[in-house]
């Protein structure tokens, strides 16, 4: 598995702040209950462990995360729910995890599997480690889903290799669509499985709020560049089109922006006895 962002301190703020911005559409669909142990696989810097506390109220978050820099970061982020022992933090692979079977009432994934060739042996892990009838939630990317209105030739040709070059590293960009069927594969019971919509349309009619949508998009696409710079996928002067393209976006009170994720839930079921 490689990594198409970096994980400098620019980076990892950028992380935090974009999983705020995307609350408002990936946790409509999640539910847990107060109380319960819950499992990230891909904790990074911690982002989505305090939407989950917040949110949920678990007994505790267990992290893992296979890049030690990034689980400094979630320390840093989160001394003291690490103190007290609501969070804990691993280093450690998905697809071999540190605990016994049936460990959590639930777990969660957020735009980890898109850096994975194929992530079925983690799936199925999460399933061993959870309890039976445990939910497990992941939310993950359709990069073909990206949409803009007026067409900007300059974004399309820089996103085009981005999802070229993460092809080439392993990874899949279009992952999303394969949740259920991986789910599946991995011995999971698929409960729903459904769009996550993140759109700025007409609906959106305060300024600020449209300029905030799309310099969160702008920094996302671009957290990508140095990469893609590195190997050659794109000339030095792509980045500042890019910006001056979602210039030109912030600047069109009609423009429109959408990008589809893909949200799963699956299930662990109980497991019959044998007599």
């Amino acid at each position: 598995m490689s990594y198409i962002h970096s994980f400098s301190a620019p980076e990892q703020r950028r992380l935090l702040e974009q999983a705020v911005f995307l609350e408002r559409y990936t946790y409509p669909g999640i539910s847990f209950a107060p109380g319960e142990s819950l499992l990230e696989i891909g904790c990074g810097v911690g982002a989505q462990i305090r939407c989950m506390l917040d949110r949920f109220k678990p007994a505790k978050i267990t992290g893992v995360d296979r890049e030690p820099l990034q689980l400094e970061q979630a320390l840093e982020n989160l001394p003291d729910e690490v103190q007290t022992g609501t969070v804990e933090l691993f280093t450690a692979e998905g697809h071999e995890l540190p605990f016994d079977d049936a460990s959590f009432d639930g777990a969660y994934v957020f735009f980890v599997f898109e850096h994975m060739s194929d992530p079925v042996p983690v799936i199925r892990e999460i399933g061993r480690v959870l309890k039976p009838g445990g939910h497990f939630y992941c939310t993950e990317v359709f990069n073909q889903g990206l949409y803009m209105w007026p067409h900007k030739a300059d974004i399309c040709a820089y996103w085009n290799a981005f999802n070229r070059l993460q092809h080439r590293m392993g990874g899949n960009p279009d992952i999303g669509l394969h949740l259920a069927s991986d789910c599946i594969e991995a011995g999971m019971a698929v409960r729903s499985f459904t769009p996550v919509p993140v759109i700025m349309d007409g609906r959106m009619t305060e300024d600020g709020e449209r300029r905030h949508f799309l310099d969160m998009w702008e920094r996302c696409l671009l957290s990508g560049a140095s990469t893609l710079l590195e190997h050659d996928m794109i000339g030095p002067g792509i980045p500042a089109r890019v910006s001056e393209a979602f210039d030109e976006l912030r600047n069109d009170p009609e423009a429109i922006f959408q990008y589809d994720a893909r949200q799963v839930l699956a299930v662990r079921e109980a497991r019959e006895h044998s007599p």
